[in-house]
């Protein structure tokens, strides 16, 4: 598999954008589209969660239609666990949360949820018609065992039965229709004690964006990072064998990537799943070696024998779109065809594919603005997977706080250096905007990136200064943003359907707008 994951839970694309996407994936070789369809479609079964702007069923089988024309399989993703946000932020709803007050996870034992989730899937069924695999998410899944009744369960058996028991229910129907179900791999290697039930019919997918070779250090669901001296004496009973191919004598480091080997010793087909977005980016601008790295290193190890390929997933709660990720789109279908390529090999190819020209300036100003400074990134913003409105006062509130745990001056320091750095990439962009032979549109919207943040870190210097009592006239900085938020709208506009695009403007700008505007 050379798939690449749609995630509409935030970005909720035009039918014009995704069929240009399509188009374009199919040409660069990928096989296979992971729909995260959410609340993009006008639901039977859950009417209240479809969006303003949703697909109608007739208008999503069309775009399904064009997939297949193109050569790529479809693939339905459907959460049925955990990230249930767009679902059970609806008061009708609520009783099948797991936790009173949380809107992130159903209740496996919730006895009414088995039959909502099976006429939802069979909806789906509906709309894409025959499908090899059925996607059930089914990962994140932390607040597990947390009601009574789960809790209960949990102890008389364990929470790894609790889940794998749920998922088991859930996917039984569709083996029973020749279709294999896939999930998120998180859960089973954090909760692995009865793994050995899960059916062997799901397919796993292995995901993990922090991680790529050399680091010295590796990730173990539930312990996190951990170095070769750090290993607990029952992770290496579990896990040894598939971290330590080799054997650990002095001077071997663990393999990073030992889940997806674990998984298939124990009979799972698994699929690497890197990421072109996730976690840690900021609104404007994706950290791009930290994801090249990863996809780089996830896709060779996916293309090995024992493996089932690579899905490269996109999370759009960061806001920003595909063509400031197209680095990492590009390798997966680039190291099918070129599986033992070096990252500077690759690197070269898609500097000449792209622009017609091999400079590693782009690479450099891209990384600068992969740096974090204040009111940048999704949690600094106050935006989240529950798509809700940012309050107005969230910026002001956040530097007051700031100011009353007295961390001014560090967070000023910091706007001042990424100020710089945005700034200097700016420039490094105008420079390859005048020597590149074509890819002038992309250049454009990580132009536009660089403007925003360069503007963003202005304004939070003026909002520090200006809790300390110094004179600061912030007009010319809101102008900027004011006008940075139109060209960025109208960048969206052909990418995002006009209620959420309108939706994600207020998330990125509002709050911000507002404190300046106070000050």
């Amino acid at each position: 598999m050379t798939g690449f994951h749609i995630d509409m839970n935030i970005a909720q694309f035009t039918r014009g954008y995704l069929e240009k996407w399509l188009k374009e994936l199919a040409r660069l070789g990928y096989d296979t589209v992971i729909w995260e369809v959410e609340n993009n479609i006008r639901w039977e079964t859950c009417p209240e969660c479809a969006s303003p702007d949703a697909f109608t069923k007739n208008e999503f089988r069309e775009i399904i239609a064009l997939c297949r024309g193109l050569g790529l399989e479809p693939i339905p993703l459907f959460q049925t666990i955990g990230h249930c946000e767009y679902v059970l932020k609806h008061r009708k709803y609520r009783d099948f949360a797991e936790t009173p007050g949380r809107i992130d996870q159903y209740c496996p034992q919730n006895p009414d949820l088995p039959a909502f989730l099976s006429k939802w899937i069979d909806e789906y069924l509906e709309i894409f018609g025959p499908v090899k695999y059925f996607h059930l998410g089914a990962d994140e899944a932390w607040s597990l065992g947390s009601c009574p009744k789960c809790g209960d369960y949990a102890a008389r058996h364990s929470l790894s039965r609790l889940y794998i028991d749920h998922v088991n229910a859930v996917a039984a129907p569709l083996i029973r229709k020749g279709i294999k179900p896939i999930i998120w791999a998180d859960m089973v290697l954090h909760h692995y004690e009865d793994i050995d039930k899960l059916a062997r019919d799901i397919v796993l997918f292995d995901w993990m964006y922090d991680i790529r070779n050399g680091m010295g250090k590796v990730w173990v669901w539930g312990r996190e990072w951990l170095t070769k001296e750090t290993l607990p004496p029952e992770v290496l009973s579990e896990f040894g064998d598939f971290l330590f191919p080799e054997g650990d004598e002095p001077g071997r480091e663990p393999e990073a990537f030992y889940h997806a080997d674990y998984l298939a010793a124990k009979g799972f087909k698994a699929v690497k799943c890197p990421a072109s977005s996730s976690y840690g980016d900021n609104v404007f601008a994706p950290r791009n070696w930290f994801h090249m790295a990863n996809t780089f290193d996830s896709a060779q190890k996916g293309l090995e024998e024992r493996l089932a390929g690579v899905a490269l997933t996109s999370w759009t709660v960061h806001l920003f779109p595909w063509e400031l990720q197209l680095a990492c789109i590009d390798i997966p279908p680039y190291l099918a065809e070129h599986p033992r390529a070096s990252m500077e090999t690759y690197q070269d190819a898609f500097m000449r594919a792209r622009f017609g020209i091999s400079d590693k300036r782009f690479w450099r100003a891209c990384g600068l603005l992969s740096k974090n400074c204040l009111f940048t990134h999704t949690a600094s913003i106050g935006h989240n997977k529950s798509a809700l409105p940012v309050p107005l006062d969230h910026v002001a509130k956040t530097i007051d706080k700031i100011k009353n745990e007295g961390r001014i001056a560090g967070e000023a320091e910091n706007c001042r250096q990424r100020l710089a750095e945005y700034k200097e990439a700016l420039s490094l962009f105008d420079v390859l905007g005048r020597k590149v032979k074509e890819g002038q549109e992309y250049l454009a919207v990580w132009r536009l990136a660089a403007r925003n943040l360069v503007n963003r870190a202005q304004g939070s210097l003026a909002l520090l200064h200006g809790a300390m009592g110094d004179k600061t006239d912030a007009s010319e900085i809101l102008a900027e943003m004011r006008r940075l938020r139109d060209e960025t709208d109208k960048l969206y506009a052909s990418i995002i359907k006009p209620a959420r695009r309108g939706e994600m403007m207020g998330w990125i700008y509002a709050s911000m707008e507002s404190a300046l505007a106070d000050l």
